[in-house]
């Protein structure tokens, strides 16, 4: 009778060499899912170790921010070098995801917030001038004298002759 594998019991241990080459894989654009399957890891043991050590914490979210750049980067370049329709379709859904993690983690890529504004009682809107500055800035653009008023006939002896 063959033995059956029984799941569950204690994960691995995550040892400091495997921080390191978790950090070191995240940086280079891997995934976690990539990291913890090559380790023999569950992600949420890597989510405890990151909650007990607060220095690998945040190794591990400059890593993660520096790998979604790298995937970024791989995704353009990769899209850019495809052959094939097929290759073209797979590499720009590819550079979408890279784009929507980049969005979701790193706060160069988020969306600008945009408020309203609301207010209550009056409200006063005009400039202020510069006591004896703004007359002199702008006293040469103005004209004192009479418009001059072009009459139909001088409008259509303009057309003709242009």
């Amino acid at each position: 009778m063959a033995t059956q594998k029984r799941g569950g019991g204690k994960s691995r241990k995550i040892t400091a060499q495997v921080k390191t080459a978790i950090v070191e894989g995240m940086a280079a654009g891997h995934t976690l899912l990539d990291m913890c399957e090559k380790h023999g890891l569950d992600r949420s043991g890597v989510w405890r170790a990151r909650q007990a050590d607060h220095q690998f914490d945040e190794q591990f979210e400059r890593a993660a921010a520096n790998g979604i750049l790298s995937y970024l980067d791989t995704a353009k370049r990769n899209l850019a070098s495809a052959a094939s329709r097929d290759d073209v379709l797979k590499y720009k859904e590819l550079l979408r995801h890279a784009e929507w993690m980049a969005e979701k983690r790193l706060a160069l890529f988020q969306p600008t917030q945009k408020q309203e504004l609301t207010h209550q009682g009056p409200m006063v809107v005009g400039w202020q001038t510069i006591e004896g500055k703004a007359e002199t800035i702008f006293s040469a653009d103005q004209v004192n004298g009479r418009a001059r008023q072009i009459t139909a006939d001088e409008a259509s002896s303009d057309i003709a002759t242009s």
